[in-house]
This record gives structure tokens, sequence and C-alpha cells, in this order.
């Protein structure tokens, strides 16, 4: 059996190693604290850049958009003038020839043309 000095030096020795590990754990948890500030900082920090790069790729796309939308337009009416321009041409071939034919040289000036070539 244990006499009551025996006993108190137990206590005691239980005492200081519960105080240690209480220590211990209050480290940690500091260190648990720090890690999370600096996770939760981080996090912030790559959620503002997430921002800023969808922001910036939003007002890329609208610009191409943009562009693309402008190309379309001008390449519309480009072919469209170019359109008119062949319509017009063409009208004006089909005025000569029947000029041509109704003179009666149609055949001449294209065997003309064909000698030049």
């Amino acid at each position: 059996m244990l006499g009551m000095k025996d006993l108190k030096k137990e206590l005691s020795e239980m005492k200081e190693e519960m105080k240690s590990m209480s220590r211990e754990i209050s480290n940690l948890s500091e260190k648990v604290i720090t890690i999370s500030e600096q996770i939760s900082a981080s996090i912030d920090k790559m959620s503002n850049i997430l921002n800023e790069t969808n922001k910036t790729i939003k007002e890329s796309l609208e610009l191409t958009s943009q562009s693309i939308l402008k190309m379309s337009e001008t390449f519309s009416k480009s072919l469209e003038d170019a359109l008119k321009n062949m319509q017009e041409m063409k009208v004006q071939i089909d005025a000569r020839d029947t000029v041509l034919r109704s003179l009666g040289i149609d055949g001449l000036i294209s065997d003309l043309f064909k000698k030049k070539r």
C-alpha cells in the first residue's frame, strides 16, 4: 500500500504532467489558429484574384464579341457592295451585247477579243 507521502508525490507528479500537457495543447491550439488565419487570408487573396480574372475575361469576351460583330457588319456591307457592282457590270455587259447584236457586229467584237488574248 502507498503511504500518504507517496500518494502526495504521485498526485504532484500527475499535476505537473497535466500542466505540461495543458501547455502543449495550448501551444498546438495557437498553431492551429495561426494556420487557420493564414489559410483564410490565402483564400481571401485567391478569391480577389479570381474575381479580377473573371472581370478581365468578361471584358475581353465583350470586346471580342463587339469586334466580331463589327467585322461581320463590315463584311456584309462589303459583300453587298460587291454584289451590287457585279450586278451593274452584268447589266452593262448585257446592254453592250444587246447593242452589238442590234448592230449585227456581236460576233466580230468577240473575235477581236479572242485574237488579242
